[in-house]
């Protein structure tokens, strides 16, 4: 699977060669150039594959095409479009989105939006070499959430990996940068927020903020970029249209709803009874001559 040797530095750190969960498999290798990034499958519309990166991997250029290779899906180098991205010098923002005209037999693992919790993994191309995971211990989040510092520090090369929540497998986050001795990212959550205006925004990127591409695409503009064609692409969870149960529902879904009728009626047996017991002639059940007895009557 690694067809790079491992450098030292790798074999004496806590990569692993093996997926630590689940959504690791959804891993690429992204190669623009002379820039060597990582990314990682988060939709499948239409029978294409979207994957997700770095604008300063991927460029921000709409319309180019970069390659990207799946380690667990043979390998080969794939050509993939930059459809939308992105990027600014200002604030913290930067990612990239690819399209890949056919379904590459991976799983896609859409973005969440909540705040990370717990315990995260991450795999990508360190030094362009690969593909190695890591156990991501979270430092500090911050910002509302979108600001996200972690331990070990990441490097040059791993830009544009998903970061992978423990609990549910969902990407949380976009490995990015290093900070100060710390690896960190964008939050789903920031790109989110991002994506919703169509505009830069975001947090001001502090001093100390290194990029981590493998060198750096050399079409970089500061900016939202997007095929005018995109509305809404099918990359976040919160989004899933729910599951609507077939032919009403399962056994147990009618099951509670006939003993919440059954309950209900119980119910309005009752009240018809308290009902009648205080209408007037309620203890022989005559009628007035000139007004009728509506005793019986309850609003149903």
């Amino acid at each position: 699977m690694l067809d790079y040797p491992l450098e030292s530095e790798f074999q004496e750190t806590n990569y692993s060669k093996s997926p630590l969960g689940q959504s690791s498999k959804s891993c690429c290798r992204v190669l623009n150039s002379g820039a060597c990034g990582s990314g990682s499958i988060v939709g499948k519309p239409a029978g294409k594959t979207l994957v997700l990166t770095n604008a300063h991997v991927a460029g921000t250029t709409i319309g180019k095409i970069v390659q990207c290779q799946f380690p667990f899906a043979g390998n080969e180098k794939i050509s993939a479009k930059n459809i939308m991205a992105g990027y600014s010098d200002r604030v913290m923002m930067d990612w990239a989105i690819l399209e890949i005209p056919w379904d590459v037999p991976l799983p896609a693992v859409k973005l969440s939006i909540d705040a990370p919790t717990g315990e995260h993994y991450t795999m990508g191309y360190p030094r362009c070499q690969g593909p190695l995971g890591q156990r991501l211990v979270t430092r500090q989040i911050s910002h509302n959430g979108v600001v996200w510092r972690w331990q070990p520090i990441s490097i040059g090369g791993q830009s544009g990996s998903a970061v992978h929540s423990f609990a549910d497998h969902l990407q949380r986050g976009l490995l990015t940068w290093s900070w100060g001795g710390d690896g960190a990212g964008q939050t789903a959550r920031s790109i989110w927020f991002q994506y919703l205006n169509k505009a830069v925004v975001g947090v001001v990127k502090p001093e100390g903020l290194i990029e981590l591409g493998d060198n750096r695409a050399d079409d970089l503009e500061e900016g939202f970029f997007a095929e005018a064609s995109i509305t809404t692409l099918p990359i976040w969870a919160h989004l899933e249209e729910p599951t609507v149960p077939p032919d009403g529902g399962s056994k147990e879904f009618r099951s509670a709803v006939l003993k919440q009728a059954e309950d209900m009626q119980r119910q309005v047996g009752k009240l018809i009874e308290l009902a009648r017991s205080h209408a007037p002639d309620a203890e022989d059940g005559s009628d007035d001559d000139d007004e009728p007895n509506t005793g019986g009557t309850f609003g149903l």
